[in-house]
C-alpha cells in the first residue's frame, strides 16, 4: 500500500487492473509467465513493446512488478522518454494499466528527432539501431536504474548509496570537454542519470552537473523549457528559492509550481527538527521547529492518496480526531510539491501538513513511505507502523502504545 518518495521512477498500482474497452480482445498480461509467452509468441514489430529502443525495452520489462492480482508496479521513465502519449496508452493496455498513462509523452516531432538521433549514432558506429551494442554510458545507466540499493535499508542510507553509485558510474563524464564528444543519445541518458542523483542527493555538485548537461543539450538545441523541471525541483528541495524563481522566469513554459513567499523567522531552537508551514491561503510560509520531547507526539509521513484516505477517516472519527488534533504532525518529505500541500491543507484545515526543511533533520524517521505513523513519548520512538488499511487496524496499533484505551 505504501508509496515511498525514493521510488520516484516506479508507479505503484492500487487496484486490480482491467483491459481498455477499445482493446477488449487483448487479455491483460498479469504475470511473468504470461509476459514470457507474449514475448515468445508475438511476431516482431507487432507488440507495442517493439516501439521502445532495445535498451529502453529491457529497462521497462525489468522494472515490471507482478502480484496476485496482476501488475503492481511499473516505471514510465523510458516510455515517456521515447513514446507519444497515444503509444504509452497502448503499451500499458498490454497490462490493463492504461489509466496510469499519466503525462504527455513526446510530441510526434520530438519523437522523430530522437529516432533520428539514435539512427545517426548507429550509423556512426557502423551498426543497426536494433542490433547496436549498448554504449558504455547506457550500460552504466542500466546499472544505476536496475540495481538500486535494498529497499529494506533506511531511506537516508539508500539515498546516499544512489548518489554514490551515480558518482562512481558517471562523474568521469561530467566535465565540459568530455560532454562535447558524447553522442546525442548518450547525452540524454547522462542527463537522466544526473536527474536520478539530484532527486536522491540534491547536493551542489549534482545540481551543477545537471546545469552543465542542460547547457550542452541547449547548445545542441535538444531541450525545451519542460526539461528544466528537474533542476527547478532540485533548487526548491535544497531551499534555493531565489535561484528557482530566476529559473522559472527564464523558462516560462516549464509550468513551474507556485512557491509561497518565505517569511523571516526568529531563531530556532537548536537540535529540533524543522519544517515549512504554509499559510491557509498558500501565499506565504515559514520555517517552524517541532518538539518531539513532549509526553506524546505522533508524526505521520504523508501526502499520497492513501494518506488522504487515512486523514479523512481520522477526521470523521470522534475518538481519533481530538488525539490527532492535539498530538499529530503530518509531514511531507522535502521534495514535496507546494501545490500538493496547499490542496491538502484546503481539504484538511484541522490536520495541516508540513514539508520537512531537510529530510536529514528528521533522522529519527528511517522511512518516508506513505503513510507511516511514528509514535514518540518524551522524544523516544515507541512504535512505528506503515500503510493504511482501516480505522480498526490504526486504533489497535495506537492501543498497543497506550495512546487509546
Amino acid at each position: 500500500m505504501a508509496r515511498t518518495k525514493l521510488a520516484a521512477s516506479i508507479v505503484w498500482l492500487s487496484t486490480m487492473l482491467v483491459a481498455a474497452p477499445a482493446l477488449a480482445k487483448q487479455v491483460p498480461i498479469t504475470s511473468k509467465a504470461e509476459l514470457t509467452r507474449h514475448l515468445r509468441d508475438t511476431p516482431p514489430g507487432i507488440s507495442p513493446l517493439d516501439w521502445l529502443s532495445p535498451g529502453a525495452r529491457k529497462r521497462f520489462l525489468a522494472q515490471l512488478q507482478f502480484g496476485d492480482h496482476g501488475l503492481q508496479g511499473l516505471s514510465l521513465d523510458d516510455p515517456q522518454d521515447e513514446l507519444t502519449h497515444a503509444q504509452i496508452v497502448q503499451l500499458l493496455a498490454l497490462f490493463g494499466a492504461e489509466k496510469y498513462a499519466v503525462g504527455e509523452g513526446l510530441t510526434p516531432a520530438e519523437q522523430s528527432r530522437r529516432e533520428h538521433e539514435r539512427a545517426a549514432d548507429a550509423a556512426a558506429r557502423g551498426c543497426d539501431v536494433e542490433t547496436c551494442p549498448e554504449s558504455a554510458i547506457e550500460q552504466r545507466f542500466d546499472e544505476l536504474v536496475l540495481h538500486k540499493p535494498d529497499s529494506s535499508m533506511p531511506d537516508a542510507k539508500r539515498a546516499a548509496l544512489v548518489g554514490q553509485h551515480y558518482d562512481r558510474f558517471f562523474s568521469s563524464y561530467q566535465v565540459p570537454e568530455h560532454l562535447r564528444s558524447i553522442s546525442d543519445p548518450d547525452l540524454r541518458l547522462l542527463k537522466r542519470a544526473v536527474d536520478e542523483a539530484v532527486f536522491h542527493a540534491p547536493d551542489e555538485t549534482h545540481v551543477a552537473q545537471l546545469q552543465m548537461d542542460l547547457a550542452e543539450l541547449s547548445r545542441r538545441n535538444m531541450v525545451d523549457d519542460k526539461d528544466y523541471a528537474s533542476l527547478y525541483q532540485a533548487l526548491l528541495a535544497s531551499r534555493q528559492f531565489a535561484r528557482a524563481g530566476a529559473l522559472a522566469r527564464q523558462h516560462t513554459d516549464m509550468d513551474a509550481q507556485a512557491v509561497p513567499t518565505l517569511r523571516k523567522h526568529s531563531s530556532l531552537p537548536p537540535g529540533w527538527p524543522t519544517a515549512l508551514t504554509v499559510s491557509a491561503q498558500g501565499q506565504t510560509m515559514f520555517r517552524q521547529a517541532f518538539d518531539l520531547s513532549t509526553p506524546l507526539r505522533i508524526v505521520v509521513v504523508a501526502s499520497c492518496h492513501f494518506s488522504q484516505d487515512a486523514a479523512r477517516a481520522i477526521e470523521a472519527d470522534a475518538q481519533l480526531r481530538p488525539v490527532f488534533a492535539s498530538h499529530a504532525i503530518w509531514l511531507a518529505a522535502q521534495n514535496e510539491s507546494f501545490n500538493a500541500v496547499i490542496d491538502w491543507n484546503r481539504e484538511f484545515p484541522d490536520q495541516p501538513i508540513h514539508i520537512a526543511w531537510q529530510d536529514s533533520e528528521w533522522s529519527m524517521l528511517d522511512s518516508w513511505a506513505m503513510p507511516t505513523f511514528y509514535v514518540f513519548r518524551h522524544g523516544r520512538l515507541v512504535k512505528k507502523f506503515s500503510g493504511w488499511y482501516d480505522l480498526k487496524t490504526l486504533k489497535q496499533s495506537l492501543r498497543e502504545t497506550g495512546v487509546l484505551r
